[in-house]
């Protein structure tokens, strides 16, 4: 087995993200370079220099159109990570190379896939602070859910060894509940998290983000430009100052080295040699 390079693993999330750019542009579905990813379009015009990933983000209409369109049309090596396609433990999809695989000693609850490219929903929030936490909650509760319907000990899977430790102990009762029970987990929660998509209220954010501040006003998402990512043009929203404003406060400087992440637990193989 052969591990991929860094500069190898860019250019596969590159050129997954080009396809999806393409398919996007040929169907009319709009969507957006999301977190890191703006920020380093925006801050770079590329990748943060310490980033190791892609997140696109989409309204939840076009979130749906896109995945339709990739369940009928993927180039033979790109494969979805998506509840009704396969099995999925987090309430979003991923597009990956599957001529590639990865290891990881703490976090395989996308064990069997490869290089991937994050797709985020963007659905609708209450605007009411109280009944918006209330919501993410139980968002982040039905998560647990999903994930603890994982098979063996992958429903532990983390970032970190004590959070894997913690989560075995901790969710196993969820675990001996929900066990085989993933596709209809993974339909509840992908419903659950468009509770209020029909609703006249006016903030959009991915519901289970980590970010405490992702809700943003229903109109960032209504206007979309393109915007240089290394050598690829790609698509962002255009009012990127307040999409990034609430997520990282003064995102134009640089954080200190110690809160410079990415996958470092992941690593990363082609299936054959090259």
């Amino acid at each position: 087995m052969k591990e991929l390079t860094d500069k190898e693993l860019r250019t596969l999330q590159l050129e997954m993200t080009s396809y999806i750019d393409e398919i996007c542009r040929e169907n009319g579905i709009e969507y957006s370079l999301g977190g890191g990813s703006l920020l380093g379009a925006i801050r770079h015009k590329g990748y943060i220099p310490w980033d190791d990933d892609i997140d696109l983000v989409l309204t939840r209409a076009n979130y749906e159109k896109l995945l339709s369109v990739l369940m009928e049309n993927c180039p033979e090596h790109y494969s979805l990570i998506y509840y009704q396609v396969r099995p999925t433990y987090l309430p979003f999809a991923k597009l990956y190379d599957n001529r590639t695989y990865f290891t990881s000693k703490l976090d395989n609850l996308n064990k069997g896939t490869g290089v991937f490219v994050d797709l985020f929903p963007m659905d609708v929030m209450p605007e009411n602070a109280e009944e918006r936490d209330e919501f993410k909650k139980e968002i982040q509760q039905s998560a647990i859910k999903l994930a603890s319907s994982a098979p063996g000990l992958v429903y532990a899977s983390a970032s970190k060894w004590y959070y894997f430790l913690g989560k075995m102990v901790l969710w196993f009762p969820r675990h001996l509940a929900n066990m085989g029970k993933n596709k209809k987990i993974a339909q509840e929660v992908d419903q659950q998290m468009q509770k209020y998509n029909a609703t006249d209220e006016q903030l959009v954010g991915y519901v289970y983000s980590g970010y405490k501040t992702e809700y943003f006003k229903r109109e960032i998402f209504d206007s979309y430009e393109d915007v240089a990512f290394e050598d690829y043009t790609f698509r962002k929203i255009k009012n990127h100052d307040g999409y990034l404003s609430m997520l990282y406060g003064d995102y134009m400087t640089l954080p200190p080295e110690n809160k410079r992440v990415n996958h470092s637990y992941y690593h990363w193989y082609w299936k054959t040699e090259k």
